[in-house]
């Protein structure tokens, strides 16, 4: 159980990782986005 445990906070830590890098990457490609349309 205690390898389990161990794993546990390293695996919520990638997770916030990757959501929070998602999250960046949506945020630039709607912004990117919006500024093309507005641009036209």
């Amino acid at each position: 159980m205690k390898a389990i445990t161990d794993v546990r906070p390293a695996g919520r830590q990638l997770l916030w990782f990757v959501g929070l890098w998602a999250t960046g990457v949506g945020v630039t490609a709607l912004v990117s986005y919006g500024i093309r349309l507005w641009l036209r």
